[in-house]
């Protein structure tokens, strides 16, 4: 339970700070990126600035764009005085020359400009817009006056550097700073989650040794207890009033002592030394035996037993006969304990997905919402006041140990008009 626990808690912690650092190193890398984008388009303003400056004091327009276009990857469109494209091969982006004039001009009319004042150059801001193939784009528009006083219009056009780049530039790093800091808190929650536990672990530990110790203990009291009473019973000059004495005292002890052996076996599960002697068992067989010896007692008790088996023989189950049961036992002897007279009691299994499913279904006082988290716990009973002295809250929580033991689950259902239904799986 305590492993459960710590494995529970561990989890917990791990995905909670792994996710804060998670959320908070994806915003950081995201503010990398945007960084590195306006990083990006300022660089572009710069240089188209300081090319405007180069056209003006130039003889060579066409030379120079050919030349800053190559070294940066600039696509340069220069018009001249009547309105005509200079022929300059400066188009260094995915898509053609005639598609981004037109969707440059597009974007430019969306835009004011200040109006060329014919005196001096003048260029817009950065602006970006997108291609059909998807390629985006920043562009800059300019007037530019040469020394000449000639006015050349230049069309800048740069190809955006996507986000996915940006971030593929880097990814290996960030992977690793992600993965070194997983392990750093993986190592951080086991200890300080082993350190937080350690006392409780501790508490559980002593009290499990002093059950298991106290268990071996009342054994040998408890025997020579039975064995005397049994002795003083059979006196025959004993009043009646004595015998009844007797009797009172063998029915506790007895009681005393299958308290004492559920412990003990409780015990042996949690220092894992329970073995099971597992063999093929006969479903079939095992069932009927179930059915004929508890069919008296519910037979006694005004409550009607029901054995609903296939017409096919069920496959062999490689189980622990005694472990099996008593887990049946545990089961049916709660059904008959919470029945009500003249009510009914169903016993069957079934085979499904290459799992035995045994089902124990009643139409007694069923279990309450709020207790079925717990009925599992050891010494948990729904009877707060626990009238019912044969029970001591650790029937289930024992069932539920032998059947883990065989690999199996139990779930737990309401039945239909009340009571509830328990089945029991085990993989074949």
């Amino acid at each position: 339970m305590i492993k459960k626990f710590k494995k529970r808690l561990t989890l917990l912690f791990i995905c909670s700070v792994m996710g804060v650092f998670t959320v908070v190193f994806c915003l950081f890398i995201h503010e990398n990126v945007q960084s590195k984008k306006e990083n990006e388009m300022n660089f572009f303003a710069r240089m188209i600035t300081y090319l405007v400056f180069q056209l003006e004091n130039t003889d060579d327009a066409a030379g120079d764009l050919t030349l800053t276009g190559q070294t940066y990857d600039f696509t340069l469109l220069l018009k001249n005085n009547e309105n005509a494209f200079i022929p300059v091969n400066t188009n260094h982006s995915n898509t053609d020359t005639n598609t981004l004039i037109s969707l440059f001009e597009q974007e430019l009319h969306k835009i004011s400009i200040d109006l060329p004042d014919n005196a001096h150059s003048t260029q817009s801001g950065i602006f970006s817009f997108s291609a059909p193939d998807r390629h985006s784009y920043y562009g800059i528009q300019a007037t530019v006056i040469t020394k000449n006083m000639d006015t050349l219009e230049l069309y800048a056009i740069k190809e955006s550097t996507s986000s996915f780049t940006f971030l593929k530039e880097h990814l290996s790093f960030y992977l690793i700073v992600w993965l070194l800091v997983f392990i750093a808190i993986l190592f951080l929650a086991r200890f300080l989650i082993n350190k937080a536990i350690k006392p409780t672990e501790h508490t559980l530990l002593s009290q499990k040794e002093f059950v298991a110790s106290a268990s071996h203990e009342l054994k040998a009291p408890l025997a020579v207890i039975l064995a005397s009473a049994e002795c003083i019973g059979n006196d025959t000059t004993l009043s009646l009033e004595s015998k009844q004495h007797t009797e009172v005292i063998d029915s506790e002890c007895l009681r005393m002592s299958k308290l004492v052996q559920d412990l003990l076996l409780l015990s042996s599960v949690d220092a894992n030394t329970w073995t099971l002697n597992k063999t093929n068992i006969n479903v079939d067989t095992l069932l009927i035996n179930t059915y004929e010896k508890y069919e008296p007692i519910c037979r006694q008790k005004g409550i009607q037993l029901k054995l609903n088996t296939s017409d096919e023989l069920f496959p062999a189950l490689n189980a622990d006969i005694d472990r099996l049961n008593q887990i049946l036992s545990i089961f049916i002897d709660n059904a008959i304990n919470y029945s009500l007279p003249k009510s009914e009691i169903s016993l069957d299994a079934t085979v499904f997905k290459n799992t035995l499913v045994f089902s124990i279904k009643d139409h007694g006082t069923g279990i309450a919402d709020k207790d079925k988290p717990f009925i599992f716990d050891r010494f948990f009973c729904a009877d707060k006041s626990r009238t019912q002295k044969e029970h001591y809250g650790l029937g289930l929580s024992i069932a539920k140990e032998l059947v883990e033991m065989h690999k199996g689950k139990i779930e737990l259902s309401d039945t239909l008009g009340g009571g509830c239904t328990f089945k029991i799986f085990f993989p074949l």
